[in-house]
């Protein structure tokens, strides 16, 4: 799916059951139906406490916090630095409407592997996850979040910019600028094997799709990528059409 960077992206079923409970032990035919719900497939929202951070709506799954406190707070603390260099890099317009997408931060949830944007509550009510996570970002990992991110230091800015290009810039994801650069990047094949983080060759997740082509530029546009073009100065020389079309799109002064 592309949503989400590197891995992937809710039906709550409901049980009828058929109880007579008969006013008389001989007049079952005055039996009224009980209408009982199965456990839901995700906890539901009230099981989240809400927090701020760096101006951000976060909600934060309150057995993470009972239950492993440690390491509930070493995840806050990093959401916080990377948010807080976000505030830092991203002009202040662009940001007053980043704040507007809410952070869902969990310990283990099975469907995403670290973290994730979720534009479409169908899908999440289909995959058995809560549909008020549409439009949000979730940390889905916190384990996970706290190791990936030496490698990948942009992940939250990465999976915010998803959510901008949803819903704040012209036609969302079908955005017309974003996909005529993508497809000039592509056939020139300037994406198709890169330097990664990890000193391989490989072909950049930038090549992907028009979604991830934006969210991967804008962390070499405003911090580190972890393919080439890892920062600013690169992805203007390497992709300079696309660094011109960032600096439209994201505000840039």
């Amino acid at each position: 799916m592309y949503v989400f960077k590197r891995f992937n992206r809710s039906l709550a079923v409901m049980v009828v059951l058929g109880a007579c409970l008969a006013p008389g032990p001989h007049d079952p035919a005055s039996a009224e139906p009980v209408v009982e719900s199965s456990p839901s497939p995700y906890p539901p929202t009230d099981r989240y406490e809400a927090r701020r951070v760096e101006g951000w709506p976060v909600l934060v799954n309150k057995d993470l916090i009972r239950n492993k406190p440690e390491l509930a707070e070493r995840t806050l603390v990093l959401l916080r630095h990377q948010l807080f260099q976000v505030v830092r890099r991203v002009p202040a317009k662009a940001v007053e409407r980043l704040r507007k997408i809410q952070i869902w931060v969990e310990e283990n949830e099975s469907h995403t592997p670290c973290m994730a944007y979720h534009p479409d509550a169908t899908w999440l009510r289909e995959h058995g996850m809560n549909p008020e996570k549409a439009g949000c970002v979730e940390l889905a990992n916190a384990r996970n979040f706290l190791s990936w991110t030496i490698e990948q230091p942009w992940m939250v800015l990465h999976e915010l910019a998803h959510g901008y290009h949803h819903q704040f810039l012209n036609q969302g994801f079908d955005n017309d600028e974003i996909k005529a650069v993508y497809e000039q990047a592509k056939a020139a094949q300037i994406y198709q094997s890169v330097l990664r983080i990890n000193g391989k060759d490989d072909k950049a997740y930038a090549a992907t799709n028009p979604m991830e082509y934006f969210a991967e530029t804008s962390e070499a546009f405003f911090g580190t990528n972890d393919f080439y073009p890892y920062v600013r100065s690169e992805l203007q020389r390497h992709d300079p059409k696309m660094f011109g079309l960032l600096e439209t799109l994201w505000g840039s002064e």
